[in-house]
C-alpha cells in the first residue's frame, strides 16, 4: 500500500508542476499581428551584392529580372528592372570587369565597382515619390563583404 501511496504523490506533484510551467501563449492568447514587410530588398548572387531600397519602396515597387535578349543588348551578365505599376523607377546592369565598356556604351552610367563586378545604372526616375536621390542609390548597393554604401571605385 505504501509504494502506491507514494505514487500517487509523486505523480501528483509532477502534475501540478508542469501545469505551473506552461510555456506562454497556450493559453488560446491571440497571436501578435502579422507585421508587413519593412523594408524592400533584391540580391543577385551572381554579382554578389544586395539592392536594399528606402521604406516608401515597401509594397509599392517590384523586381523583374531582365530577360536574356534585354542582357544581351545592354552587355550585361544580370539585370534587373524595378517596377512601380507600369512606371519603371531604375534598372540596374551588372557585369565584370571585360564587359564593363560595353554596358557604358549602351548608355548605362557605372554606380559601383567591386572585387571585379560593376554595378550600372540605365533608367532612374528623375522625379516622383520613389524616385532614389544619388545618396540613397549609392547607399541602397551592399557588397558581399563591404560595409553599405562602399565600394572600391
Amino acid at each position: 500500500m505504501k509504494p502506491v501511496a507514494i505514487a500517487f504523490l509523486l505523480l501528483g506533484f509532477s502534475v501540478t508542476a508542469s501545469a505551473a510551467q506552461t510555456p506562454p501563449g497556450t493559453h488560446g492568447e491571440r497571436a501578435p499581428a502579422a507585421e508587413p514587410m519593412k523594408r524592400f530588398a533584391w540580391r543577385d548572387e551572381a554579382a554578389g551584392y544586395t539592392f536594399v531600397a528606402p521604406p516608401r519602396w515597401t509594397g509599392k515597387v517590384t523586381a523583374v529580372p531582365l530577360d536574356s535578349a534585354a542582357l544581351a543588348k545592354s552587355g550585361a551578365t544580370s539585370g534587373v528592372r524595378f517596377v512601380a505599376g507600369s512606371k519603371t523607377l531604375l534598372v540596374l546592369l551588372s557585369s565584370d570587369d571585360e564587359r564593363a565598356h560595353a554596358m557604358a556604351t549602351s548608355g548605362a552610367r557605372e554606380l559601383s565597382r567591386n572585387d571585379g563586378h560593376v554595378l550600372s545604372v540605365k533608367t532612374e526616375a528623375e522625379s516622383g515619390s520613389l524616385a532614389l536621390t544619388d545618396q540613397e542609390l549609392t547607399e541602397a548597393v551592399q557588397w558581399d563583404g563591404a560595409a553599405s554604401g562602399t565600394a572600391s571605385r
